[in-house]
Order: C-alpha cells, then structure tokens, then sequence
C-alpha cells in the first residue's frame, strides 16, 4: 500500500487478480443492511461434486423440514463443508453455495493482497471463518435469535460476535445476486479486520474500508477496487461545498457510542459517505501520496496504538492545525472526485431492469431505452435503495439516472442498450413465453473493461416470476 512503489492498492477501476448492507426496493425501501457497528459484527472449492455429496446432493435449495439449523447440520460422523478460507453452512443449493463461497475466497484474498501482505499485521483476535447462508429471510432472522440471541431486523447481512459463536450471515430472497455481493464484501471486510484489529479499529476506517471493499467489483478471479457510486460521490461534493460535512477532529474522534447514537436517530448517513470519501482520499488522493502513511497508521494499529493517535502520528499531524490542513486537502479532493463508471453501469443497469420489470408487469412493451425512458416517467418510477445509514433514491424525472458517466478508465461514451431475448425451445418454453414473455435483455457499449448487461431467468418456485443478474456480456 505504499503509493510511490507501485505496490498495495492499484489505480482505481482496474481489475486486479486474486490468488488461489443494502438492498435496493421499489418505494417505499424496507430493508435496510447491517444498520449498526459494535457487538454485533464480529473457494476455492476442491469440486462442485463434493459440494454436492457434502450439501446433501442437489442443486436446489433444500426442503424445508426442521429449523435451518437442523436442515444444515452435517451427518452423524460428518464436518460442515469448508472453502479455502471458510467453514460454510447453508441451505441453498450445491451450485449456488459455491457461487458465494468462491466469491468470500476471492475477496479475502484481495483483504490479504491490499491490507496484510506489504504491512506484515499480526493477527491479535481469534479468526471466526464461519460463514452462515440463508435461502430465507425468516430462517436468518429465526437463526440469529435462537442460535445466537441476536435482533437481526433489517439487516441484509452482519458479521456478528456473541457469547453463543460469531461468524458471517446472510440470506438471498429475492434479491440480485449483486446485492447480495455487496453485503458479503462489506461484511467480510468486518469479518477479517477483527481478526488483526479487534474492536480496536476507529468506526470511521472500519465502516470506510468496508464500504471502499463493499463498492469493488469482483468479475472471476480479479477484483476491481476504488469504484463508488454517483449518489454518494454527489452527496459528499454536495456537503463540502455547502460546508456541512463533519469536520475531521470530531469524526477522527468518534467512538463506536456515538456512532451508533447516530445510527440510531437516523443522522448517521453522511458519517458512513464521509467515511468512504476519506479512505478513498488515503490511497488514491494526490497520486497516491498518503499510501505508505496509510499502511504506517494500520501498523500502529495493530500494535495497539490509540486510533486518533495512530492517526495523528502516521499522517504527522502534530497540532489541530495540521489536521485541519490535511483536512482541507481531502475537501478539494472530494469536490471534483468522479464516481467509477463500471460500478455506475451497473447500478444504472439496475434501476433499468427495475423499471423495466415494473412497465412489463403492467403491460408496457417498450422497443428501446427511449421508450422505457418515457414509460419509467409516465409511470413516475423511483427506486430507493437504503444501506448503512443513509438513503440514495434515483428518479425516472432525471436525466442523469439513464447515463453512465465517463472516468479515468472510460473515455468514449457508454450507451445501454435494450436487446430482444432469443425465441424459446420446446413447446413448454414456448407456452409460457405466450403467457408471461420474458422482457427484453439490457445492456452496455463501450464500458471498460467489460461490457455488462441484465440476464433475466424465472423463479424456480413460480415461473411468471422475472428476476434478474448482472453478467459480463
């Protein structure tokens, strides 16, 4: 992590090779993912036939007979499946399960490659590499309880650490496997760093490091890190320039209490942007510059050095004044930084599918991105997503949220386009395409460096159900 010699984070938007807690909602939002910091926080797989033999065979979900605890207790005799990092329990199906574990693996590798391998951290807590899969939200919610006595409403995912064991839970109903990526990157940020930091780690680094891994976009074995959405990119401009941000000497200084006080009162939005902004100004602000004052400020930490100390020592800020120097540097960074265009893609790409799914169910057949533009506005479509803290909500009425916005990587303008489906084969495909058409595909041109594009499929349980994914075109 040390900018000036090339190693530790890379430039941003670049995939990088691995070695071997929010969900958006049509208004109103009702989920909110992984609300609150403290105590609850806490594959390389061999093959998918011995995930299978180890799951109970199939590759769909298990039936429901017994609590999930029961469900997905090993044999008599038997041990829980492990990744190459995670002991994972699970009711989802053999393909599916190693779907995440493959990517827990590939994020914890890049957790190691980016924060552990130039510092040389020592481990200081015990490691929980349990990871718990809910097909469910009731089964997480019941699990959570009654496993472990912890309250998870509203939560989409949390690493948690109780009397009763700790590890990493999440459940997928419903929702877009890339929601749920973003949850488990988050989350397994908490998961790792609690290893080497404990609860030791002030909450702004803690929720920023998570976010700055949670933002990262994972395509195979590579991950593309220092991306950020345009919400919160225009959210933080937003409160430099109106001079509402908070000033650094109180959130350098925060604790996990007031933190969570204001997670509780509903004011903690723009600590958690904030938060983000600022790891991000450390690695990549100024060319740079910061990386190795960074890494320096992680080894203080983890030798057990106060936060606001390791802080003001690895950065040299001696005085208050300094801090409010440095302080200033991160605001004329924050006022013309750039939301990272492939993640954008992808969350405009989102907002599409759910406007298109919306104007379909309603009858709607638009022909292009034109047409579903003015349907989504007809319609006066919105679709708020809420996730630590703060809400982000994107209006059919803006223009802004049909565009993909250029960066350092993406100089030629990226257009999204709608993309009609393949006719159906077999004669009950085919009935059912004449009793719920799939809607058209979506995707990119010209994003770098892969085009992207929505994949429709249909609900095992109920076929006229359209859910979507985000796939590499």
């Amino acid at each position: 992590m040390t900018g000036e010699s090339g190693k530790g984070f890379p430039p941003a938007g670049q995939p990088q090779s691995c070695e071997p807690c929010i969900y958006p909602q049509i208004v109103p939002a009702t989920i909110r993912t992984n609300l609150q910091r403290g105590a609850v926080r806490v594959m390389n797989v061999a093959a998918l036939a011995l995930f299978a033999l180890l799951l109970g065979a199939s590759s769909v979900p298990q039936q429901a007979v017994g609590t999930w605890w029961d469900r997905t207790a090993p044999a008599l005799g038997k041990k829980l499946p492990t990744s190459r990092y995670y002991t994972i329990r699970s009711d989802l199906g053999s393909a599916q399960t190693k779907q995440y574990a493959d990517h827990l693996d590939t994020m914890y590798g890049e957790f190691t490659k980016q924060l552990i391998a130039q510092s040389g951290l020592r481990k200081r807590s015990p490691e929980y590499p349990n990871v718990l899969i809910f097909a469910k939200q009731q089964d997480y919610l019941d699990t959570l309880r009654t496993q472990y006595g912890i309250n998870g409403t509203g939560s989409g995912g949390m690493f948690f650490v109780s009397p009763r064991g700790a590890g990493l839970a999440f459940w997928v109903e419903g929702l877009p496997k890339q929601r749920v990526e973003h949850v488990i990157q988050h989350e397994g940020f908490h998961q790792f760093a609690y290893a080497f930091f404990g609860n030791e780690m002030p909450p702004w680094l803690n929720e920023g490091l998570a976010e700055f891994f949670g933002e990262s976009v994972v395509e195979g074995s590579s991950v593309i890190i220092g991306q950020a959405s345009p919400q919160v990119v225009d959210q933080v401009r937003k409160a430099v320039n109106q001079e509402k941000y908070i000033p650094f000497m109180d959130l350098l200084q925060m604790d996990d209490q007031r933190w969570n006080g204001n997670v509780r009162n509903g004011s903690a939005g723009l600590q958690y942007m904030q938060s983000w902004s600022m790891v991000q100004f450390l690695v990549y602000g100024e060319d740079g510059k910061y990386g190795a004052s960074f890494t320096n400020m992680l080894k203080l930490l983890n030798d057990g050095t106060k936060p606001f100390d390791a802080m003001r020592k690895a950065f040299s800020l001696a005085a208050e004044s300094d801090v409010q120097r440095f302080e200033a540097r991160w605001k004329e960074y924050a006022k013309v930084a750039k939301p990272g265009a492939y993640v954008a893609a992808r969350g405009r790409l989102e907002f599409l599918a759910e406007g298109l799914r919306d104007i379909w169910s309603k009858g709607g057949r638009p022909k292009d991105v034109a047409e579903l533009r003015v349907a989504m506005r007809d319609a006066k479509f919105q679709y708020t997503s809420s996730s630590h803290g703060y809400v982000t909500k994107l209006d059919a009425a803006d223009d802004a949220n049909f565009a993909v916005p250029d960066d350092e990587v993406n100089t030629k303008p990226v257009t999204i386009e709608l993309v009609a489906n393949k006719p159906p084969k077999g004669t009950k495909a085919k009935k059912l395409e004449e009793q719920s058409p799939m809607p058209p595909m979506l995707r990119t041109r010209n994003l770098r460096p892969n085009d992207v594009g929505i994949s429709w499929y249909r609900s095992a349980t109920d076929p006229t159900q359209l859910n979507y994914d985000i796939v590499v075109n």
